[in-house]
């Protein structure tokens, strides 16, 4: 599931193997197919994979007129902002590039062995990233049919990717055994840090607009904050349930970060405030602040990085819960760190996907499960 950055649209990816597309507020979808000029209705259905869709991710294209002034001449229509393009990456090992204007096929993109599991335009549109089953990454160019650059690294699957806001890196996470999350440099393909810590299947990723934090997050229901400058750790924050994390997103400041998964809950936190404090005041007492094992990350290039300089927040193993916030989800103990900010549930609908606005509004999307 996918939101358009105007927050006009909405796109679903089926089992089903096809791709529905609504307005958010009802009003009709235009064509620009001469055929199709009299029809008003506010959802579409795009076929033509033949396996589950697994991504979904819309353009980001801006049209504007050259000849319209800044000021003045308001009764004269406004540019459309809106998307033109939504790609979707299905089972059946393709990546599509679908027209809004004429809802078709444009181009089929074709170079991964096996299932493509996720797909994202860059911040800049023409660019996109797939991450696919054959454990590779890849990065390709709209008017390219072959991918411009193959990521080879990972030993199992590709389970998340990630743009950084700068368009120049990218992030990929891979699933069961290997479960570290690689950046990689667009121009070289070279593999420029590795982060390891997570125990479980990474679900989710995403990168603060600052462009100095990743949040990653894995089935268990954490969420770990990276340094990317530093290539450490910064925290790991708990309050989800078990069942994956879906979708995360920060607000236009790099303040804040809202999450959605399995659980049923969209949840807000607060990305400065330390998961524990009284954690991080022991440490700092302590005579080696070191981090515990698998906090560490490998950052290539940066040798000299000291393995104390790492603000590490994770809570012990088997460590006694002080925090007042702790609650019960289905008869077992969540530990939520003192950084949850809010938390929103629905009653039987898993959240897919939560986008922050450019007004820091909210968004969250799911698919409502009548037999939870």
């Amino acid at each position: 599931m996918d939101f358009s950055r105007d927050n006009r649209l909405i796109a679903a990816g089926t089992m089903d193997s096809y791709i529905r597309v609504w307005t958010l507020d009802g009003s009709p979808l235009m064509s620009k197919n001469p055929a199709e000029k009299d029809v008003k209705i506010n959802n579409r259905k795009l076929i033509g994979h033949s396996a589950p869709v697994y991504g979904i991710s819309f353009s980001d294209a801006i049209e504007t007129d050259p000849n319209r002034p800044l000021f003045g001449e308001t009764d004269k229509q406004l540019p459309d902002t809106g998307p033109k393009f939504l790609l979707s990456s299905s089972g059946d090992g393709t990546v599509r590039l679908w027209s809004l204007e004429a809802w078709s096929c444009l181009v089929v993109y074709k170079g991964h062995h096996g299932p493509v599991m996720k797909v994202q335009f860059s911040p800049h549109g023409h660019y996109f990233l797939t991450g696919g089953w054959d454990k590779t990454g890849r990065i390709w160019m709209q008017d390219h049919i072959s991918a411009v650059r193959i990521l080879v690294g990972h030993d199992t699957s590709i389970s998340s990717i990630a743009w950084h806001p700068n368009g120049t890196y990218v992030f990929t996470a891979s699933d069961e055994t290997d479960k570290s999350i690689r950046m990689w440099n667009v121009p070289t393909g070279d593999c420029v840090r590795v982060f390891v810590g997570h125990t479980d299947y990474i679900s989710s990723m995403e990168c603060a607009p600052n462009g100095r934090i990743l949040a990653s997050a894995d089935n268990s229901g954490n969420i770990f904050f990276w340094d990317l400058e530093k290539g450490v750790k910064i925290k790991r924050s708990r309050g989800h349930g078990k069942g994956g994390i879906w979708s995360m997103s920060f607000s236009v400041e790099s303040t804040v970060l809202a999450s959605a998964g399995q659980d049923c809950t969209v949840r807000i936190w607060d990305v400065a405030m330390p998961a524990d404090g009284h954690k991080v005041a022991q440490q700092q007492a302590g005579a080696q602040p070191g981090q515990e094992q698998g906090e560490t990350s490998a950052a290539a290039g940066a040798p000299g990085t000291a393995a104390g300089s790492s603000t590490s927040t994770q809570p012990q193993t088997g460590s006694t819960n002080t925090n007042p916030g702790q609650g019960k989800k289905k008869g077992k103990e969540v530990m939520i760190t003192p950084d949850q900010v809010s938390c929103w549930s629905t009653k039987k609908t898993p959240v897919r996907k939560v986008i922050f606005t450019r007004m820091n509004l909210v968004v969250a999307g799911g698919c409502y499960e009548p037999d939870r």
